[in-house]
């Protein structure tokens, strides 16, 4: 049987980055740890080498083109992130500013490095580092969604705003910034390892799914030298046409090699060659002719996958060493809301109780990967649901947003039919984030539907969230939801705390940025008194997620203990 005990013994692979057959990764043990693996296979961890960084939480790990390693690095989950030079066995910080810094990515000559940062308040824009020279080359005030240098080092190309993505290209031989890339009403992202003998590899959903097409060296090149903006789907080689998203991309050689996510599956192809299914692949890398991608299913958690030149598929680590226990595979199921078919994973028990478990997001998606909460309440007796409520992502550009301007809405509603799906008289409710907030909403608008809840980093009072949050997240509520007083104060569970009947449990980290912890103490405050039972906890030190593994464990034991003990 599975113990919120083994979760000691479980390390995953969250990040990895491949150099001329080396690897290092980001691997979560008492917390996200930095380490340099050189062995594989049984006794991977023993063999490898571990980086100190102290209090610091590893959050992503980049080789530069010198064979230095870059380590991306967070204090308390506050989400101010440093980057750290480690050569030699020695840590040098390259920015430690308490400004929020990420996806530090040199150039492939060495000479010059791109980050996105918050330095100057407003949103996430991107940058340039040469020297002791920080310059900011994305226009407007809209967020930078990921960016990638061409092979020569002239080009970046990067996606920029919010739901409406356009690519511009920055010239850092001439200093100009163009937009490349701009098709109607859609986003459009670029990949890390997007460059290759065909171009670069673009994803866009202007016909709903995400497809992958290219754009050539020479197109990037005219833009830059005075070209209109490509603005027409024709303009751009489509090398998918599949019937859903396609999540991940990259070049082997001449064949393309992509991820395409079936309802929350995911399929592994290179060429025409199906190679693996099932679970959800990430981080998906090329080196050399090996194929490398991390992937975890509904029974194992993150690990390091190669494919061969022979397309042979390898685990490369193990995720759960010597913890044996039997896990339950979900099913894939649909219901209708009204005109609306929502897609939702099913965990059947042999008991008699049932949960509702609300992915966060909202642009999000359940998916068939390891998930220790809804394994441990499924061996207690509960059936449980994870619904794809309206807005989600996986199911199209049209179906994610759904929900604009009606958060905590029409989703609610999605959520609620799915508690009837379960056809159980006992049935909890539970989510972290927003599905933290749609719990919140759960119990006050619904307040006779369940026997307890669990609202795990939740915000509940939509006037001080947008108040508080960080920056990206104000700009982002504002397109979402709006400033209609009325409607916010409707959508806003504080403003309902005494109509909650069921059993509530709360948890909050000290320094999260997302989610502020004082959104939960709103709900503490004004639950005193009243006959409701609760209880609470803010992890110290924690962020929106709970990096130290201790606080994760009790996080989700009391989870599946509250739940437990109040659904009798």
């Amino acid at each position: 049987m599975f113990k919120p005990e083994d979760l000691f013994k479980i390390v995953s692979v969250e990040d990895f980055d491949v150099h001329n057959g080396r690897i290092a990764a980001v691997c979560y043990e008492n917390q996200p740890v930095a380490r340099i693996l050189n062995g594989l296979g049984d006794g991977w961890l023993d063999s490898s080498e571990k980086i100190n960084l102290g209090e610091l939480f590893a959050e992503s790990v980049r080789w530069s083109p010198e064979g230095q390693l870059l380590i991306e690095a967070d204090r308390g989950g506050a989400e101010r992130r440093s980057i750290y030079l480690y050569e030699n066995g020695s840590l040098t910080p390259l920015l430690a500013d308490g400004y929020d810094n990420v996806e530090y990515t040199p150039s492939p000559n060495g000479k010059l490095a791109a980050f996105a940062s918050n330095r100057q308040s407003e949103t996430m824009h991107l940058y340039l580092h040469e020297s002791q020279s920080i310059r900011k080359i994305s226009l407007g005030n809209l967020p930078v969604e990921g960016f990638v240098w061409s092979p020569d080092s002239r080009f970046i190309v990067f996606s920029q705003g919010i739901y409406d993505n356009d690519l511009w290209v920055h010239d850092t031989k001439t200093g100009l910034t163009a937009k490349l890339l701009a098709l109607h009403s859609s986003e459009q992202h670029v990949y890390e390892e997007g460059w290759g003998v065909g171009g670069l590899l673009v994803a866009s959903n202007h016909a709903d799914r995400y497809q992958v097409g290219v754009i050539t060296y020479e197109q990037i090149r005219a833009v830059c030298e005075g070209a209109d903006t490509l603005s027409d789907p024709r303009h751009i080689h489509w090398l998918t046409q599949a019937d859903w998203d396609v999540v991940g991309a990259a070049w082997h050689h001449r064949e393309l090699v992509y991820v395409e996510n079936i309802d929350g599956d995911h399929t592994l192809r290179v060429g025409k060659n199906r190679v693996l299914d099932g679970g959800v692949i990430g981080g998906l890398k090329v080196s050399g002719d090996t194929i490398y991608f991390t992937r975890s299913t509904y029974d194992r958690d993150y690990e390091l996958y190669v494919v061969d030149s022979s397309l042979r598929v390898n685990r490369l680590t193990d995720s759960l060493g010597n913890i044996e226990a039997v896990f339950t595979e979900p099913k894939h199921i649909e219901y209708v809301n009204g005109d609306l078919k929502i897609h939702a994973l099913l965990y059947e028990s042999k008991g008699d109780r049932a949960a509702v478990y609300i992915h966060g997001g909202p642009d999000y998606q359940s998916m068939n990967s390891f998930n220790p909460t809804i394994q441990l309440l499924v061996q207690k007796g509960f059936s449980v649901i994870a619904p794809n409520y309206r807005g989600s992502t996986g199911y199209g550009r049209v179906f994610n947003h759904l929900n604009d301007g009606d958060l905590g809405g029409g989703d609610l509603q999605d959520v609620i039919q799915a508690k009837k799906v379960l056809k159980s008289k006992r049935v909890a409710v539970l989510g972290a984030s927003y599905g933290g907030y749609l719990t919140m909403m759960c119990v006050t608008k619904f307040p006779d539907e369940w026997c307890s809840a669990v609202a795990i980093v939740p915000f509940v009072n939509w006037f001080t969230e947008k108040k508080h949050e960080r920056e990206v997240l104000k700009q982002y509520d504002e397109l979402k939801m709006g400033s209609d007083e009325q409607l916010l104060r409707d959508r806003s569970p504080i403003y309902n705390v005494d109509k909650i009947r069921a059993p509530l449990l709360l948890l909050a980290g000290e320094n999260d940025p997302r989610c502020p912890a004082e959104e939960t103490i709103q709900v503490v405050e004004k639950l005193r008194g009243m006959s409701v039972k609760a209880e609470y906890k803010v992890y110290s030190g924690e962020g929106h997620s709970f990096a130290k593994k201790e606080n994760w464990v009790d996080s989700i034991k009391r989870t599946v203990d509250f739940l437990d003990a109040n659904c009798t």
